[in-house]
């Protein structure tokens, strides 16, 4: 390319970003502080040395309290974990009437959100994110140390005994993960809310063998790469891709392809924002899913796709889980889902497994980015947990 392209396309970048609203660039905590929402920021470190940033919104925002007090009794309290490329600003970003995380705290919820390592809000107390090792993790290390140091942390600054769990997709992962190699934590949490969970996925093992047989995350390696970068893939999104008209956007139709096509709930105006906002990925948590794709089999990493891993014991789960899928959710699909329930089903552990809403073109990107994902889900979703709530929380 030459120094005139380059420019011209750095330009054409930075245009492109300029016409962004300014939720594309704000922190979580900075957006949660526009929104009108009291935000704390508390952070935990891991066994491994982690150190992740958690957002709290301690009460909605007719019912703010002074900052810094726990607030520990009466409260609900509820975690929320994002999936993969997310963070917690994913359950902010559609704003008040709309993010799961406000609704619920309008309804008198103490509610928290998780980060992931990988993350922006992420760090090490040791490595930085330019060392390899930093990257060496999947949803593996998310179930073993990041959900149970969250839990902890939550149970630790509130005083609660239990705490109420959401997950989506990569964040049903992580949970599933810590119930099987950490059981003791069942008694700590009162129920899990599955969206999308993200357990066993044969429906994409031809994606996932195309893309280790091209050893695409080795590759990426060796040339320095040590995560899916979002800088890059934004750069992309700014040359190819214009999500203002998605009809007509090759990057809207091959997303489309990959979770479900759903153009009346696709907001154009927050398309852009939201792919502004995307996270960094280990390729581990890639190969990760990929082996769980084409083996057929929920396992650990261990030795690669080569070397059989140890299936995750699901029987070790003794909460009560909810399970909620899209009818049109191409990516963590109806029947892998259904197969999901029959094994919880079998140790009496299902409470319900249904479609999320009514829209037969829900996909798996509309669990949180849905035009009307506040009406069409949230809302609805909001009664399910005050019911679980209530029938298994603490008295």
């Amino acid at each position: 390319m030459s120094l005139v392209k380059l420019s011209l396309f750095l330009l054409f970048c930075v245009c492109c970003e300029a016409q962004l609203r300014k939720e594309a660039f704000m922190t979580v905590p900075n957006l949660i502080r526009a929104a009108g929402y009291p935000i704390e920021k508390h952070r935990v470190t891991t066994q491994d040395g982690y150190v992740l940033q958690m957002h709290r919104i301690p009460a909605g925002r007719r019912s703010a309290r002074r900052t810094g007090d726990p607030g520990a009794k009466g409260k609900k309290a509820i975690l929320i974990v994002h999936g993969l490329i997310g963070s917690s600003g994913d359950f902010v970003i559609m704003g008040p009437e709309r993010s799961l995380a406000y609704l619920l705290a309008d309804y008198g919820y103490d509610v928290w959100l998780g980060n992931l390592r990988g993350t922006v809000y992420s760090t090490h107390r040791n490595l930085t994110r330019s060392d390899p090792k930093f990257w060496e993790f999947s949803f593996h290390e998310h179930g073993k140390h990041d959900l149970p140091t969250m839990v902890d942390g939550v149970l630790n600054v509130t005083g609660l005994p239990k705490v109420m769990f959401v997950g989506y997709s990569m964040g049903t992962t992580s949970f599933f993960t810590m119930m099987a190699l950490k059981p003791e934590y069942n008694d700590k949490v009162i129920s899990f809310v599955a969206l999308a969970p993200a357990v066993f996925m044969d429906n994409i093992r031809p994606l996932a063998t195309l893309f280790m047989n091209l050893d695409f995350a080795n590759i990426m390696r060796s040339q320095g790469t040590l995560s899916l970068d979002p800088q890059v893939l934004q750069r992309l999104i700014a040359a190819l891709c214009n999500p203002r008209q998605p009809e007509y956007d090759l990057c809207t139709n091959v997303l489309f392809t990959l979770v479900g096509e759903d153009y009346e709930q696709n907001d154009v105006e927050m398309m852009p924002i939201y792919m502004h906002r995307i996270q960094p990925a280990a390729w581990r948590q890639l190969e990760h899913f990929a082996k769980i794709a084409i083996t057929g089999v929920f396992q650990t990493w261990s030795g690669g796709l080569a070397i059989p891993g140890k299936p995750y014991n699901l029987t070790n789960v003794k909460v009560p889980v909810s399970l909620l899928y899209g009818e049109n959710d191409q990516l963590t699909d109806k029947i892998q889902i259904m197969r999901l329930a029959d094994q919880l089903k079998s140790t009496g552990t299902l409470e319900d497994v249904r479609p999320g809403c009514s829209w037969p073109k829900f996909n798996h990107l509309d669990f949180v980015f849905a035009k009307d994902v506040g009406t069409l889900f949230n809302k609805p979703l909001i009664k399910h947990i005050d019911t679980l709530y209530n029938k298994y929380g603490p008295e």
